[in-house]
């Protein structure tokens, strides 16, 4: 069996503050992951108020089709493409320690 696994971050951004939450999960998740791929599924975000606090790297954003349906994209998305065999799926405001 194999071990690949990677993580899948639900974002919505609407603020200078939600935007720092997803910056901060990814920060967490980089602590103790350092190269796993991470998936990043934006619903809908406000980009006047979207922005990276660096390049990061190993990360993908997809832009969802489905607008407002946050708390299901991880699982819908991680169903139709498969990127690992296994998925931590959270949602921005949550933070690894």
């Amino acid at each position: 069996m194999s071990t690949s696994y990677g993580f899948i971050i639900t974002r919505h951004v609407n603020s200078e503050i939600t935007n720092n939450y997803w910056n901060q999960c990814i920060r967490c998740i980089r602590r103790f992951y350092p190269y796993r791929k991470i998936i990043v599924i934006d619903d809908n975000s406000d980009y006047r108020f979207v922005k990276a606090d660096y390049e990061y790297k190993n990360v993908d954003i997809i832009q969802s089709e489905f607008i407002k349906c946050g708390e299901l994209l991880g699982y819908y998305y991680y169903h139709i493409h498969k990127w690992f065999d296994n998925a931590v799926i959270m949602h921005d405001s949550v933070f690894i320690h």
